[in-house]
């Protein structure tokens, strides 16, 4: 298995586990969020947090890694960066992490499509219909069901894709 990609992160920024105490602010933004809620267990996570100059430490933006068909599939899930920190290459950092630690296993993500893009820039493609065999059972199904949920709640076409490059191979600039 190759070793994580180092990411390019903003200056201030570190990347750690995510941990037990962390539970309830996951919750809370995945929620805030509208994302899919279950599943949230703070191991799974990657957080990024930032010491204020007052010397309190916040998160600004987190993602997980979620084991599909018994841990023969990953799935990349809940990533959130607060509204504050969007666009300085915090969420392809956190991306970029996630895909590190999935080392050789395959990765996949659902998404709404005005964030696919992000995804491409890291990496991921969508998964072509002609593909659909080959994604995990369970997320197949939990796919279908959330193309109805993704379009009443952000009105917006729900996207599958799969990681499509080496996990230690920084993303291609387009």
């Amino acid at each position: 298995m190759a070793a994580p990609l180092q990411p390019s992160l903003p200056q201030g920024v570190r990347l750690r586990p995510g941990s037990p105490s962390d539970a309830a602010f996951l919750r809370s933004a995945v929620l805030r969020e509208r994302l899919n809620p279950l599943g949230l267990h703070p191991e799974r996570f990657t957080v990024a947090e930032r010491q204020r100059p007052s010397g309190v430490v916040e998160i600004i933006g987190f993602g997980q890694i979620k084991p599909v068909s018994g841990g023969a599939a990953l799935e990349l899930a809940s990533l959130v960066v607060e509204k504050g920190e969007r666009g300085r290459g915090l969420g392809a950092a956190l991306v970029r992490d996630l895909v590190g630690r999935a080392g050789g296993t395959p990765l996949f993500l659902m998404t709404i499509q005005s964030r696919a893009a992000l995804y491409n820039r890291c990496g991921f493609e969508e998964v072509p219909a002609s593909s659909l065999l080959q994604v995990p059972a369970f997320m197949l199904a939990e796919a279908l069901a959330g193309v109805v949920v993704a379009y009443l709640v952000t009105r917006q076409r729900l996207v599958l894709m799969r990681c499509a490059h080496d996990a230690t191979a920084p993303p291609q600039q387009q």
